[in-house]
This record gives C-alpha cells, structure tokens and sequence, in this order.
C-alpha cells in the first residue's frame, strides 16, 4: 500500500516543485485553490451524495465515531495549550491543529484511490464532520473574546455568522444539495450525472496539487528551531496519533464496526490525515502561530506518509 500513498505525496511535492520553480503568482495560486473548492470537490462530494441510499448516509457508528474523535483531539490541544499557559482565543488555534485534517484536499482522494469509488460517500460525510466543527469553535471563541472586549456583538450574532459562514462553505452546500436528492429519491438528469462527473475527476489531482503550491508559499526554515518543534510536536502527535485510535476505539469496540467495512476504513484514514492548511489559514487570519503551523503542517505531512501507508496495508 506504500505505492498507494507515495503517488499522493508525489502529486504534493511536484506541486510544491512547481511552485519553487516557475514563481506561481499569488493570483494563480488562488484561482486553483477556488477551482478546487467552489467548484471540483463539491461536484464530486454532490454526485456522490446524490446517488448514495439513505441508509447510507445515517451510519450513525461512523458518524459518531468520527465526531467524537475530533472533539476529543480538539479538548487534548485545548489541555495541551493550558499547560503551555496559552489562553483563550489564542488556545483555539492550537485545538484546530489537533483535530483538523486536510480531508478535501488529500483525504477524499486518497480513500477514493486506496478504496474505490465506494468510499466517496463516507469521505463526503467525513470532510464535513471535519470542516464544520473546528472552524465553528475557532470563530466562536474569537467573536466572542472579541465581544467581551469591545461589546459590539452578541454571543447569539456570533454563533449566528459562524454558523452561517460554516453553512455558505460550498463544500457544505454540495452536501446538503447531495442530501436534497438522496432522501427525497430524485433522480438525477444524466447531463447532471455526466457534468458533475467531469468535474469530479479532476478534483483528487487537482486539490493535491494545489496543496503543494500553498505548501511552497510557508516559511519554514528559519523558525526550525528545537525549542519551537517541543512546543508544536504534542499537537502533531494528538492530530496523527491520538484523534485516530480515539475513533477506532468507538468504531470498532463500542459501534462493533467491521474491519472490512469501508466506512469503518474511511473513518480511521480521514482522521488520521495530517493537518489542514485550513490552520494556517486561520492563524494568519487571526495573526497567532503562523509560523509554527506551517511547520506543524510539514511535520505531519512527512510522519503521515508511514503512518498513511502503515494502516492502509493494515486494512489491506
């Protein structure tokens, strides 16, 4: 299974190469990334959905297995962060980078070609249990330290614009729209089938190697240093390690889910996928562990290629 992964890894790296190489413009780095996620990833997860069965979509061992092991990873970067005596809003940060994955831009092509096209539909559900939660909790906890210092918003409007902005996410849209068609059995017009599908192909490709052109772009040499590493490893080992033997403990033990279930498989490889460059997005946003995540974003990519490649031969 370790050339099932290595073909990922390369596809980031020649991205990243490419980058390096040819100078990518900042324009262009963001038309690839909007094509990705307004447009490819959400034709892909809507087709997927669209076509599932509704049992399909309420396994509900999967989808509490998934969601518990990222609010249990959320907490342990939360305690973490105390520990280093960093306080609230700033600790969200650091609980994003335990708990949140790069499921659409690595995990859903992965699954896809380490389990077949079966697993789009899990994959789907995974991305969205991913995305939804971690970047809720990051705007709430700064709206709300934001609110308690300047009083312009209420807690109600704070939790109303995350919700909103989390909602408005295409990714989330495709899925509802997928639900839409799914739970009310309507059948899909195959033009809509024919369309959603091309752009779909493209989707695993293309987000991998948009991920290598936003890798390029972080600063990473100057700020190895050990005493930064000790400080961002322990949210390293919650993301890779902790987050996925927490959903395999409830997956397998509790919800008695099967080895050769490839939700179960989806599961355990969706939350086990190194973090997100959603992190550093919100860390340049919020001006807080910007350049540490893009370091811990690097660290993860490069110990997830033999843990990746380690559970995907485990299930094989």
């Amino acid at each position: 299974m370790f050339s099932t992964v290595l073909p990922i890894f390369l596809l980031i790296l020649t991205g990243y190469i490419f980058a390096k190489k040819e100078k990518v413009s900042q324009d262009a780095e963001q038309l690839i990334n909007s094509y990705v996620l307004n447009i490819a990833l959400p034709a892909l997860l809507f087709l997927a959905i669209a076509k599932a069965d509704v049992s399909e979509l309420t396994k509900w061992g999967f989808l509490f297995s998934t969601l518990a092991g990222i609010i249990v990873a959320y907490i342990c970067g939360l305690v973490f962060a105390s520990l280093l005596k960093i306080k609230a809003p700033n600790s969200s940060i650091l609980a994003m980078a335990s708990s949140y994955g790069t499921t659409g831009y690595m995990g859903i092509p992965l699954v896809i070609i380490a389990f077949g096209s079966i697993s789009a539909v899990p994959a789907a559900l995974a991305t969205i249990l991913h995305n939804i939660p971690a970047i809720m909790a990051v705007i709430i906890t700064y709206g709300i330290m934001a609110q308690s210092l300047e009083n312009k918003m209420s807690k109600f409007k704070i939790i109303k614009s995350a919700f909103l902005t989390t909602l408005k996410n295409p990714l989330t849209l495709a899925v509802l729209a997928g639900m839409f068609f799914s739970v009310l059995k309507i059948e899909l017009p195959e033009v809509l089938i024919n369309f959603s599908n091309f752009l779909g192909m493209a989707a695993g490709p293309t987000a991998l190697f948009a991920l290598g052109l936003g890798l390029a772009k972080l600063k990473i040499t100057e700020h190895l240093e050990v005493t930064k590493l000790l400080k961002i490893f322990p949210f390293v080992f919650i993301k890779i390690l902790i987050q996925p033997l927490v959903t395999f403990f409830l997956a397998f033990y509790i919800f008695e889910m099967s080895l050769d279930d490839v939700y179960f498989k989806t599961a355990i490889i969706m939350s086990a996928l190194p973090i997100g460059a959603g992190v550093y997005v919100f860390a340049s946003k919020y001006n807080y562990y910007k350049d540490e995540s893009s370091i811990a974003i690097i660290l993860s990519l490069i110990i997830t290629l033999g843990s990746l490649s380690y559970l995907l031969n485990l299930f094989n």
